[in-house]
């Protein structure tokens, strides 16, 4: 996470790309195995939480948003989003601009990201390491849902 966090810091998409990979690549290696291994479900669940919560929502947008006054055409973050997201017709114009270039080149990394389904209705195929986690989860009892709220009653494992 700390490299995350320092190519984020530096804006090199390239390796923001590369260590969101390594992190959702140990993600699914965690959930390939069918053993116990209470350790490793926790981390699945750090990543699930840092990449789909912390870094997503929150660290990436506000990388965005800070550097958006330095563009030659400033712009609010809704501005720019609103931009990238409807295709606009504007943005031949603005990737002349070559922060721009690379903070569109960030936000469609984070998007992808943001957006990810691997099989399963829910953000990384959630439901299938809440049930690996409610599985293998020594406290009796207590169980995860969806985002990673408690609840008292086992959910059905399916």
């Amino acid at each position: 996470m700390i490299d995350l966090i320092k190519y984020t810091y530096l804006m090199r998409t390239d390796k923001v790309e590369e260590e969101l990979n390594i992190m959702h690549q140990k993600y699914q290696h965690i959930l390939k195995k069918a053993e116990d291994m209470w350790d490793e479900l926790n981390e699945a669940r750090a990543i699930l939480f840092l990449i789909g919560n912390v870094y997503c929502e929150s660290i990436a947008i506000q990388a965005i948003e800070r550097r958006l006054h330095l563009l030659k055409h400033p712009l609010s973050l809704i501005e720019f989003l609103d931009l990238i997201d409807k295709n606009s017709e504007k943005l031949e114009e603005l990737r002349k601009d070559e922060l721009f270039k690379t903070l569109e080149n960030f936000y469609r990394i984070i998007k992808k990201y943001k957006n990810k389904y691997d099989g399963g209705k829910y953000y990384l195929n959630e439901e299938k390491f809440i049930n690996f986690y409610n599985l293998f989860n020594p406290n009796s009892g207590e169980s995860i849902d969806y985002k990673g709220s408690f609840s008292d009653k086992q959910p059905s494992q399916t």
